[in-house]
């Protein structure tokens, strides 16, 4: 009752147990924000949640400081703390961190923007001149400036309080042992890696022509590290089906399942050889792009492919990839719509616009392209209509965790 309109409201009194099955069917981060900020008995009752309700959806990336939440496409705006340097820039969100870099100070960390947690990040690396890989790029020993840059820096993990893992385009994986040492290391493996995922207490990386390492990295102040391979061996492509002049482009993402596998996600598109920036349509690419799951038989050291992942949905992207339980969107596979609009002439899927992110159903292998940007956003790095380049910010996945 309020005592000043003598108006009662019923939410205060509605019993834990009802308020908290409402908020674990809050699928969105914000929804579950309001729902905290409705009254006291309903913020208790989703801290008394047991088990803990699934992680809300991610957002997506739009620009530097914009997002764009799932499934309401709600706007959301993360500014540059002010506190910050002048000239600081946001380089991207992995998983639930975002990656701040200033340049001039020669700083870099992660920061979670709503827990505040950060991890200072080193801004050099070390090499002892002996990779091949560093040779060739001519690097030689001693210590060398980290890039930062969107088109650098493909993945970070943060593995554990005292290993952060990293992808550095066209050399491979990096990793740093907060409080052990002052630079980022080289772990020893092939130069171009896919994506790498922590699994099992292991870090695991995936090449380009689908094979799995494992990664061991030394727990003293040396930078030693040693990679094994796993699986040698890439589940074979559907070739008998290739039109003339056309082959498989592929990418792959390593994602642990919600039932503790670890999965390798095979995004393919039906690709021209001699390619030309054009226009592709929403209809055709429906039925170019495929996506295949395999696990990972560590045993018997082979890929198995999957055909059913259950009551959960994989989302793949370049700085993270994750699996959520989602049984009202089992079987769904949610990657970035910038797969596919980076390869076209104006920068969006024609019958579409700019397509945020697509949708992969695995039950009967459909393709949903129909999801658009929440705001008007700059053209992506593409060619134009007139052979000019230009340039937009990367799409990324944004996971908000407390």
């Amino acid at each position: 009752m309020d005592d000043d309109e003598g108006v009662w409201s019923p939410w205060p009194d509605l019993p834990p147990e009802l308020s908290g099955m409402v908020f674990c069917r809050l699928p969105s981060y914000g929804d579950r924000l309001r729902f905290r900020a409705v009254c006291r008995q309903w913020r208790h009752a989703a801290r008394q949640q047991h088990p803990l309700p699934p992680p809300p959806l991610p957002w997506l990336a739009l620009d530097r400081t914009t997002y764009q939440s799932l499934p309401d496409g709600e706007v959301h705006r993360v500014p540059i703390p002010g506190e910050l340097p002048t000239g600081t820039v946001c380089r991207g969100s992995f998983d639930g961190w975002l990656l701040y870099d200033s340049s001039e100070q020669l700083e870099c960390f992660l920061m979670n923007p709503i827990s505040k947690a950060k991890i200072d990040l080193p801004y050099h690396w070390y090499s002892d001149g002996d990779e091949t890989i560093f040779r060739d790029y001519g690097e030689g020993e001693g210590q060398h400036t980290m890039s930062f840059r969107e088109n650098a820096v493909r993945k970070i993990v943060v593995c554990s309080p005292d290993l952060v893992a990293a992808v550095i385009a066209g050399y491979g994986v990096f990793f740093h042992r907060p409080g052990m040492h002052s630079t980022w290391s080289f772990a020893a493996g092939s130069g171009f890696v896919c994506d790498i995922a922590f699994y099992g207490g292991k870090l695991y990386s995936v090449s380009k022509n689908g094979e799995l390492f494992v990664h061991e990295f030394s727990i003293g102040e040396d930078h030693s590290s040693r990679v094994d391979t796993v699986i040698d061996l890439a589940p074979p492509l559907d070739k008998d089906n290739l039109r003339q002049g056309y082959y498989w482009l592929t990418t792959f993402y390593l994602v642990v399942s919600c039932t503790g596998k670890l999965l390798m996600v095979r995004w393919r598109w039906h690709f021209p050889k001699f390619y030309y920036y054009r226009r592709w349509f929403a209809d055709e690419l429906r039925k170019e792009i495929k996506l295949d799951v395999f696990e990972a038989d560590l045993e018997r050291r082979r890929w198995s492919q999957v055909k059913d992942i259950g009551d959960q949905a994989l989302f793949l992207g370049t700085t993270c990839s994750k699996a959520l339980p989602l049984p009202d969107h089992g079987n769904w596979i949610f990657f970035l719509g910038l797969n596919i609009t980076k390869l076209c002439s104006d920068g969006i899927i024609h019958g579409v616009g700019d397509c945020a992110y697509c949708v992969y159903d695995m039950k009967n292998h459909t393709l949903r392209l129909d999801n658009p940007v929440s705001i008007n956003r700059e053209g992506l790095l593409s060619y134009g209509s007139e052979g000019s380049l230009f340039q937009r910010w990367r799409a990324d996945w944004f996971f908000p965790c407390e």
